[in-house]
């Protein structure tokens, strides 16, 4: 039994591999020369409207897909060591693989109804894979992420019976900008897919999903297919009035996270916060006028965010389960492999010089500084850049620090090989995709002259945040104690999304109740016969028990005397 389930992993696992270095080589090719491959089928044709099944392959598209398909790899690899003890691995991995192939359809569609396709295969086998363990948390966190997740779902429909007035669902060669409601209903897509304000509350939830699942998700698929799609309908919406709006949503989904992180103590939800955290990033570089860079950056934040929810799965496993950042201490001795790649991965994640997330991240913080945006917004993505170094820090100071707070006996190790040569082989693409694309990809980037305090904005923002970080673990915080479980609880709920996202699904779900009796099974049906017979039988039943009532008695049987007495006396 083991055999075979180790070989489903590595079948799996070498193929991924295999098709990713092909996508790779292809992309650098097609890069090269400036070509795109674009095939059509027409299925049916009706009036003027044809559905047709289109795919492009340009460089864009090709990368992306060579990204998803080597994390891929990585994560069937690391999964042969996490659900070494399960024995539905063959239906994971079946699973697995649907959700890898709907990003594929969705990566290479350049036609809206083609890529409702890939869009809802994500949003179903996402919901499939959060509730994975069946219990109650998975079931109330699928809930959460499928019901989030359809609003964006309806949105897309909207999008394509408005296009049926072009003739065309293909949004690539299109030579208008959309209209104001169309582009939308597209951006609305978009942040419900990317988990922006207000639908941010289903991606930490989402970490009910067994960890190769979270890797798989929070890097490169399900919440990167927002941007990846406003990427390529960026040409139609550019000078819309609702990238103006998306620039202020991102920049509060990036400060709102980067505090909620910093708060945090599950190792899990501070990842996810992360992964919030550098979605608002990306979708305010685009919303700002540079998709190419925001490309950039996700193709990076793809590589280290998925090594470090490895690293962190590899700890919670070894931890019996145990999910408290608080209790994962003195792994520099008891797992120094593991926690070499944990920090480095970390280091790369706030963008420490010459590592994969520096070569992103310092040129998004300089044309922020160069655009003409106020001071607020700019301060607001300073603090928020600068509290990604804090949680990152404190994560790594938790984690290293020598007072050991595991139980008496603990299986801390990293001598699985299994474990090993998932986290070194995206340990490797971490540290050096940044340099090796910044090079290999010519990014269309505009002159950006700043100060000297400006150029090195990165160098000072991982100071000040530092000391920041070495003020709050040194006992700082006791200072104000009173006040900081407020804050705590607060800032960890997100600024209560939580709750309200819970209140508003709940209504939804009340309203088409409520509009399924009305509408889908007919208003005759409710105002009908059937409806006049429960009016009566409601109203036959409060007769019947109100004739039971003492009180009814007493007034009947007065009324009775007093009639007979009457009678009598007359």
């Amino acid at each position: 039994m083991l055999k075979i389930n180790s070989g489903i992993y590595n079948m799996f696992w070498i193929s991924f591999f295999f098709f990713s270095i092909l996508c790779y080589s292809v992309s650098m090719m097609l890069m090269l020369f400036n070509v795109s491959y674009f095939l059509e089928w027409e299925i049916v044709m009706f009036n003027s409207s044809v559905l047709v099944m289109s795919l492009i392959f340009d460089w864009m598209s090709v990368l992306f897909l060579g990204s998803v398909l080597i994390i891929a790899s990585g994560i069937s690899k690391f999964s042969d060591y996490y659900m070494s003890g399960d024995h539905n691995y063959v239906r994971f991995m079946i699973l697995l693989v649907f959700f890898v192939l709907s990003m594929i359809f969705l990566t290479v569609s350049p036609n809206m109804a083609s890529i409702l396709l890939g869009w809802d295969g994500l949003g179903l086998t996402s919901y499939v894979l959060v509730v994975y363990y069946q219990n109650e948390s998975s079931c109330n966190a699928g809930m959460l992420t499928i019901l989030s997740n359809r609003v964006g779902d309806v949105c897309i429909l909207l999008v394509i019976s408005l296009m049926m007035f072009s003739g065309s669902w293909n949004f690539l060669y299109m030579h208008y900008s959309l209209g104001l409601v169309m582009s939308g209903f597209v951006v609305m897509a978009c942040m419900t897919k990317s988990a922006q304000i207000p639908y941010s509350a289903w991606l930490p939830a989402a970490m009910a999903a067994p960890t190769p699942v979270s890797a798989l998700v929070h890097s490169s698929t399900l919440v990167t297919a927002g941007v990846y799609l406003l990427v390529r309908f960026y040409n139609l919406l550019e000078g819309s009035m609702w990238l103006s709006f998306l620039v202020f949503i991102s920049i509060m989904t990036m400060f709102m996270s980067g505090i909620g992180a910093n708060f945090e103590m599950d190792m899990k939800k501070i990842i996810a916060l992360s992964t919030l955290s550098q979605l608002g990033l990306m979708m305010m570089i685009l919303s700002m006028g540079m998709p190419e860079l925001a490309f950039f950056h996700l193709i990076s934040h793809a590589m280290f965010k998925s090594s470090l929810f490895m690293c962190g799965g590899a700890i919670i496993h070894m931890s019996n389960g145990s999910q408290d950042s608080r209790f994962m201490s003195s792994l520099s001795s008891s797992s120094p492999l593991l926690m070499l790649v944990f920090s480095v991965t970390n280091l790369a994640l706030f963008g420490f010089p010459f590592l994969s997330g520096f070569y992103s991240k310092d040129i998004l913080l300089e044309y922020s500084f160069s655009t003409t945006y106020n001071f607020v917004l700019i301060l607001m993505i300073i603090m928020a850049t600068g509290m990604t170094v804090s949680y990152s820090l404190r994560v790594m100071y938790l984690g290293m620090m020598n007072i050991s707070n595991l139980k008496s006996l603990s299986d801390l190790e990293d001598n699985d090989d299994k474990l090993i040569y998932g986290m070194v082989f995206l340990l490797f693409m971490s540290i050096f995709t940044g340099y090796i694309f910044s090079w290999c990809f010519c990014w269309s980037m505009k002159s950006v002259i700043l100060s000297d305090i400006f150029k090195y904005s990165i160098m000072m923002v991982i100071i000040v945040s530092g000391i920041y970080m070495s003020m709050l673990v040194s006992g700082w915080k006791t200072k104000m104690k009173s006040n900081f479980y407020l804050m705590s609880f607060f800032y960890s709920k997100m600024w209560g999304l939580v709750f309200l996202s819970s209140l508003s699904n709940s209504s939804i779900m009340k309203s088409a109740y409520m509009f399924s009796s009305l509408l889908d099974k007919g208003w005759l049906e409710s105002y009908g016969g059937k409806g006049g017979k429960s009016f009566f039988l409601n109203l036959s039943w409060v007769l019947q028990n109100s004739q039971f009532s003492v009180m009814l008695k007493s007034y009947f049987l007065t009324g009775v005397l007093v009639i007979l007495s009457l009678l009598i006396l007359y």
